[in-house]
């Protein structure tokens, strides 16, 4: 039993990200203190920005999953993928075990905060986050997400690929996929 049960926690624990801190580029250039952990509902995301009170986000998902962007590996990522000098913050979470869940923050300065992206497809009203699938890789690079889905036709589940391009205002289904 014990023999069996290693390799299983040493599979889990190497897709499971820990908490993070990093430090992001904000606004003028000053330093965005970015921290993840485990909160009252689940993932927590804090976002502090030179001289502000931090915002909380509590139960943004159950654990933290990794994701990349250029160069770059981990489950919350600073990216400037709009190029105008003020880092966006990725973070990528598990939902109860069965998807995966991404989420982009911009820097809002009439808020003077950061705010959730929008994230736009075909069909639908656009939403604040987007389903992935929950163990395969999701990539940035440049201004385009790459992300795999589960789909179901008639019964058949398959695995595509969608790409959302950053459109200047969040990011928009792409038709090169």
């Amino acid at each position: 039993m014990r023999i069996l049960l290693l390799p299983f926690l040493l599979l889990f624990t190497a897709h499971v990200a820990h908490a993070q801190t990093l430090t992001a580029r904000g606004a003028n250039g000053a330093a965005v203190e970015i921290e993840t952990g485990q909160g009252e509902k689940g993932v927590q995301l804090s976002i502090t920005t030179a001289g502000g009170e931090p915002q909380l986000f509590d139960g943004i998902g159950d654990t933290l999953v990794p994701l990349r962007a250029g160069n770059r590996s981990g489950a919350v990522i600073a990216f400037d993928v709009d190029r105008d000098g003020i880092d966006e913050i990725f973070i990528r979470t598990s939902l109860q075990g069965q998807r995966g869940l991404l989420l982009v923050f911009r820097w809002n300065a009439s808020a003077n905060q950061y705010l959730p992206v929008r994230f736009s497809e075909d069909a639908g009203a656009p939403k604040s986050y987007l389903f992935v699938h929950l163990s395969q890789p999701v990539s940035v690079s440049g201004n385009v997400i790459e992300a795999n889905f589960d789909s179901s036709d008639s019964g058949r589940t398959r695995l595509r690929v969608f790409r959302y391009r950053w459109n200047g205002d969040g990011f928009a289904q792409t038709a090169d996929n």
